[in-house]
């Protein structure tokens, strides 16, 4: 199965720019959030969320982002980094 790069954006005022997650679906890369120590950033309507699918470094406008970024390649949160592997 393929893998999308997601950027996903909460509006929780005091959570990361933004999260950088690739995986199977957009509905993994919820999954993944949600799983992580990030994931009470994450309100569960959907609905409030930014979500641009598809994405390259390239495409961030954060040079931030862009500087402290993990791998975009593999199932997993790229932004914020953490780790590579579950």
């Amino acid at each position: 199965m393929a893998l999308t790069a997601f950027w996903i954006v909460s509006p929780a005022r005091h959570g990361p720019l933004g999260f950088g997650v690739t995986a199977h679906s957009l509905d993994d890369a919820l999954a993944i959030i949600r799983t992580s120590e990030y994931g009470g950033y994450l309100p569960e309507d959907v609905g409030s969320l930014r979500i641009d699918e598809g994405v390259r470094a390239a495409d961030l406008e954060s040079v931030y982002v862009r500087e402290h970024m993990g791998p975009i390649v593999v199932r997993g949160i790229w932004y914020p980094f953490v780790r590579v592997g579950a």
